[in-house]
C-alpha cells in the first residue's frame, strides 16, 4: 500500500534521492574546467561522458562493497544516469524511437568503459592500468603528463571512496582529490 501512496503523492524512494545526489555531485565534478583544455579531456560530448563514466566507475565499485544496499543504490544510480541521458536526447528533439536508437550505443560505450576502468582499479599496478585505460577511452592522443595526473587523481578518488561507510557514500559525502600537473 505504501508504494501506491508514494506514487500518488509523488515522493521518490530514498535510494533514488540518494542516487540523484550522488549523480549530481559526479556530474558537477566531471564538468570541472580543470579536466578540459589543450592536451586534456576533449571538451565535447564524448569527453564529458567519458569523464563522468570514470567518476561513476569509482563510485559503483565502492558501492558494490556494501552488499545488498550497495547493489540497490548502484542500480538506482545507473537508472538516474540513464534517465538523464534520455532527457538530454529528448531535449535534442528526438522521438521515442530516436531516443531508443541513440541510447543503446551510449549505454554500450558506458559499459565498455566501466569494465575497463573497473579492471584497471582492481589491477595490482593500478596507476599504470588506469593510465592505459584512460588513454584508450577518454584521453586519446593527450599528453602523457595529463594522462598520469588523471590516473593518479582517479586512483586517489577510488582509494578515498573505499574508506567510506555506506551512509557517507549514499549521501555523497566524499571528497574529490586535487588533480595536479
Amino acid at each position: 500500500m505504501s508504494g501506491v501512496l508514494t506514487r500518488l503523492l509523488g515522493r521518490k524512494p530514498a535510494q533514488i534521492l540518494d542516487a540523484e545526489e550522488i549523480y549530481n555531485r559526479l556530474m558537477a565534478q566531471s564538468r570541472t574546467p580543470h579536466f578540459y583544455g589543450m592536451n586534456r579531456v576533449p571538451d565535447n560530448y564524448d569527453g564529458r561522458i567519458g569523464c563522468l563514466t570514470l567518476h561513476m566507475a569509482c563510485v559503483l565499485r565502492a558501492l558494490r562493497s556494501h552488499g545488498e544496499l550497495g547493489i540497490k543504490l548502484s542500480q538506482a544510480l545507473y537508472d538516474v544516469m540513464r534517465d538523464d541521458f534520455e532527457i538530454a536526447l529528448r531535449e535534442e528533439g528526438l522521438s521515442d524511437s530516436g531516443v531508443s536508437r541513440r541510447i543503446k550505443p551510449m549505454i554500450a560505450v558506458f559499459y565498455t568503459e566501466l569494465k575497463a576502468y573497473d579492471t584497471a582499479l582492481a589491477a595490482s599496478n593500478t596507476r599504470e592500468a588506469l593510465a592505459e585505460a584512460v588513454s584508450q577511452h577518454v584521453l586519446k592522443e593527450r599528453s602523457e603528463d595529463f594522462i598520469q595526473a588523471f590516473a593518479a587523481y582517479t586512483e586517489q578518488f577510488d582509494t578515498h571512496l573505499a574508506t567510506l561507510d555506506f551512509k557517507h557514500l549514499a549521501k555523497a559525502k566524499f571528497i574529490f582529490p586535487d588533480i595536479s600537473l
